[in-house]
């Protein structure tokens, strides 16, 4: 008897099945070209599910991307070259029933106004051909790219991330690399 309910506590877990799971979003790419002797930087966030229904129900957030150029070295830290960071904000006008997308990139502020979600989802989850640095002025080596994407929402104030540690300030956080790859010759 004992024997079979050791069985069935070890079988049980396979016996049920959960679809109550879901992705983990994460970060596509980075898709990287040499056009021009630039370096062209393209990604996306997949799997933003979560984030659908607070967006969808009128709460603002704020999506910031970040993307660094590293030169890699073999027996020192990696060396910080250059970065760029862009804040896309969405909010959705209940009034007007249309979501007002801001842009802005440390020099220029562009606005938009989309109908539906599922065209201000790829337009404020997507990065397109960001010039992240002239390969003519990088010494041969090896470099590689580091994504951090960052979410909050806008509608707490941001003083209570501080006063409060158990409450989060940034609601997801996601980083990734890209492969080193060879600048000039070594």
């Amino acid at each position: 008897m004992k024997i079979l309910v050791i069985l069935f506590s070890l079988i049980s877990p396979f016996l049920t099945v959960s679809h109550a799971y879901a992705i983990a979003p994460q970060i596509m790419g980075p898709d990287m070209k040499i056009i021009d002797n630039n370096i062209i930087v393209s990604l996306h966030i997949d799997h933003v599910t979560d984030l659908a229904a607070p967006i969808t129900s009128g709460v603002e957030k704020e999506i910031t991307f970040t993307i660094e150029l590293l030169r890699a070295w073999r027996f020192w830290p990696d060396e910080f070259i250059v970065s760029k960071n862009f804040s896309k904000v969405i909010k959705y006008d209940n009034l007007r029933e249309q979501y007002r997308a801001l842009l802005y990139d440390g020099v220029t502020r562009t606005e938009k106004y989309f109908n539906d979600y599922s065209s201000v989802q790829d337009w404020i989850f997507t990065v397109n051909n960001v010039n992240l640095a002239n390969v003519k002025e990088l010494e041969s080596s090896n470099y590689y790219i580091r994504i951090v994407v960052e979410s909050k929402s806008l509608e707490q104030p941001p003083l209570i991330g501080f006063l409060i540690h158990f409450i989060p300030e940034v609601e997801m956080s996601l980083a990734k690399e890209s492969p080193p790859f060879l600048i000039g010759e070594n």
